[in-house]
């Protein structure tokens, strides 16, 4: 048994249940050559990754809970129920934090399956694992540019009430669901967990068989498939979105800056809503550029026809790499939280 505890530590260097390494260009079979230097205990740098993938679990858990609860409280309020525009843009900060909620969800049996280094949860386990992490990450990408559309209405277009009314909101967020939900359907199709054996011997009679045999929970799509599903929720999932993201949020700024010139003495906070804004359209880009860009490599890579190297700097940067997305969901109710609350001065001026 210590044998089969050693070589699980081995198999947990050259695979992580967080990345579908396979498809990094990092080997998830045993490497015969290091079988004979086991590792008795985490690698520090995979405990560091684990103790952040902890921390994202808390504050994304603890944040979107607290900004659900909040949000409960200020929709049962009579003035809310009443009915003006401007409130309907709460219900896709909740869809976000539901969504955030749900990647966050992902990240125990991850963790776990980082610590050990294979998964224990079964097949339908593993599909939940995508359910809660591939679905909620592309569908808080489209809220997250849902909102920023609505803020451009909210400022650009503000006598286009109809674009932020309750029926339209919520039309936008089912549509934006069943979108990424089908748009990830391949995946949550082949996610299994699959079997790997890490050794295997045969009894001198051939009717008896030892094996040491470890699961991960991957996606094992066929490569044709799995192509499409990649260049798809590239365009749909980032570039689409970043570009949407960026054009909003310009026009908005350009036109509070506008409204700054021909008002000085306006009260909007023209500084705060410039910084918050930037910071959205930057923690996008950041959190999901290096993730890509990361999963282009080793689809072009692979295409060519190179080889790919499995160094344990590589393995800890594609490590570093997936945690960013799961960084962004962890912090979005910050950063959004603080932007609406900016946004309902400049809505309350105009009202005015």
């Amino acid at each position: 048994m210590l044998n089969v505890y050693l070589i699980l530590y081995i198999n947990n260097d050259t695979g992580t249940g967080i990345v579908p390494a396979h498809r990094m260009g990092a080997s998830l079979l045993l490497d015969k050559s290091i079988t004979n230097s086991p590792s008795p205990e985490l690698q520090p740098k995979v405990l560091l990754v684990v103790v952040i993938f902890v921390l994202c679990f808390v504050v994304g858990i603890c944040g979107n809970s607290s900004i659900l609860t909040l949000i409960r409280g200020v929709m049962a309020d009579r003035r809310i129920r009443t009915g003006r525009q401007g409130d309907n843009a709460i219900l896709y900060i909740a869809a976000l934090c539901v969504c955030d909620f749900l990647m966050s969800l992902s990240l125990p049996p991850a963790i776990l399956d980082s610590v050990i280094g294979f998964w224990i949860f079964g097949t339908w386990m593993c599909k939940l694992h995508h359910v809660c992490g591939s679905v909620g990450r592309i569908a808080s990408t489209f809220l997250i540019t849902a909102m920023s559309f609505d803020r451009y209405v909210a400022v650009c277009r503000p006598h286009h009430t109809y674009l932020r009314s309750r029926s339209f909101v919520l039309g936008v967020i089912s549509c934006l669901s069943v979108l990424a939900f089908f748009l990830l359907l391949p995946m949550l199709t082949y996610a299994k967990a699959n079997e790997m054996v890490l050794h295997e011997l045969k009894a001198m009679d051939s009717y008896n068989i030892t094996r040491v045999r470890v699961f991960k929970c991957s996606d094992m799509m066929p490569p044709p498939i799995f192509y499409w599903f990649t260049t798809t929720t590239f365009v749909l999932g980032y570039v689409v979105p970043l570009i949407l993201i960026v054009f909003f949020n310009m026009r908005l700024i350009r036109k509070l800056c506008v409204h700054k010139r021909v008002v000085p003495q306006s009260s909007i906070p023209l500084r705060q809503i410039v910084m918050y804004t930037v910071l959205i359209a930057a923690l996008y880009f950041v959190c999901w550029t290096p993730y890509w860009f990361s999963v282009l490599y080793a689809i072009v890579m692979s295409l060519v026809g190179l080889p790919t190297t499995t160094s344990e700097l590589l393995l800890f940067v594609i490590y570093c790499v997936h945690l960013l997305p799961y960084f962004g969901s962890s912090s979005n109710w910050i950063l959004y939280g603080l932007l609406n609350t900016q946004l309902q001065v400049w809505e309350n001026n105009s009202n005015d």
